[in-house]
């Protein structure tokens, strides 16, 4: 019996779904090695971050509609397109130059060049 649960456990890991639909935050920042005042005023920035993308979701979802509705109209508008792809970029640039300069601020040089090896993972996308 004991048997069968470490397999089942042992299989649940090995396949389990890490992904989290691409929108995962790898909160794991122990290679940064932060003091105990930076690890506060980060996990403060990370939810502060979260939300954020809560919110860009539900806006990307609005543009995303928007940009359906217009290609069933009976006239086209690529001017209009372009303005809500500019909206959508210009809020996500926004949510991740808010995001970073707060990291930086926090983070010692020693520290921004570590975190500059997962830099890829903060893009919102």
């Amino acid at each position: 019996m004991k048997l069968i649960i470490v397999l089942l456990l042992f299989f649940t890991t090995i396949f389990a779904d890490d992904d989290h639909d691409g929108r995962h935050i790898n909160k794991e920042l122990s290679h940064l090695d932060l003091s105990k005042e930076q690890n506060v005023e980060i996990r403060e920035i990370l939810h502060d971050f979260r939300v954020e993308l809560k919110e860009f979701e539900i806006f990307k979802k609005e543009i995303e509609k928007r940009r359906k509705d217009l290609f069933l109209r009976e006239a086209f508008s690529s001017d209009e397109l372009d303005k809500l792809s500019q909206k959508l970029d210009i809020k996500a640039r926004e949510i991740e130059g808010n995001f970073l300069s707060k990291m930086h601020s926090m983070l010692n040089l020693k520290q921004r060049t570590r975190f500059i090896n997962h830099f890829d993972d903060w893009e919102v996308k």
